[in-house]
């Protein structure tokens, strides 16, 4: 089990910063690089460094800390890992580097990530992930986000809905368009609906294309992630008849 690990880890952590700095790291095992912060967009996946020369017979572990100096979730030993999530795994890259992989990351996985070496103290490094939480908004021609749009009836409604930070590519994520509750991407009924959706490294430019609009055409425009539909961005689209204008 890993509870002997962790009892570890507990145990010699609070001792770690008084000692660490009084042994001399070229006689034994010791990091090649510092702590360090990394940003990735939702959805991408990230690899965390941890390169350590003369590890001899000692182990390394990836922990992760809880915010506010909480609690340790043991994530590997060695190249084994610990923790029930898939989406981690340990990837040793000779001739010295325990990469931590995160799939998929979401804001959840944001938070401080310890390299761990299994000296007496234990010496650490830290690695603080931040995620680039996903924006969805419906713009206008100067990229404001729009709330209320008025067309004249027989015109086109075109609306843009612009997706940044998250990488669609890798998260297999759809940018859907609803009226109402009803969806537009392959709606066939109505006809005269097209969407197009240009997809890009940070996210995706989508426009919905509607023509010769009537009054039945007015109400909510909702554009959305298909894996993320509780960020939505909505506009009201209001038809103007000829007697109104």
């Amino acid at each position: 089990t890993d509870a002997p690990m962790l009892n570890y880890i507990f145990d010699a952590h609070s001792t770690l910063n008084k000692h660490q700095h009084h042994h001399d790291h070229r006689w034994g095992p010791h990091f090649e690089g510092e702590s360090s912060n990394i940003t990735v967009q939702a959805g991408a996946s990230v690899t965390l460094d941890c390169r350590i020369s003369l590890l001899q017979d000692k182990t390394v572990s990836w922990v992760r800390r809880q915010e506010n100096g909480g609690k340790m979730n043991l994530l590997t030993v060695g190249q084994h890992t610990y923790t029930g999530d898939s989406r981690y795994t340990i990837e040793f890259q000779y001739p010295d580097n325990w990469r931590l992989r995160i799939k998929r990351v979401n804001s959840s996985d944001e938070g401080q990530y310890e390299c761990q070496i299994s000296t007496h103290p234990p010496k650490f490094i830290h690695v603080n992930l931040h995620i680039n939480a996903p924006s969805v908004q419906i713009v206008d021609a100067l990229g404001e986000p729009l709330r209320d749009k008025y067309y004249e009836a027989d015109s086109t409604i075109e609306l843009l809905c612009v997706v940044r930070h998250i990488a669609m590519q890798v998260q297999y994520s759809v940018v859907q368009w609803l009226h109402g509750n009803r969806v537009l991407n392959y709606d066939t009924t109505r006809g005269g609906i097209s969407v197009k959706t240009d997809l890009m490294e940070e996210g995706a430019n989508s426009t919905l294309s509607i023509a010769k609009v009537g009054p039945t055409d007015s109400g909510n425009y909702t554009c959305q992630l298909t894996t993320m539909p509780d960020q939505p961005a909505t506009v009201h689209v209001h038809v103007l008849n000829g007697e109104n204008e």
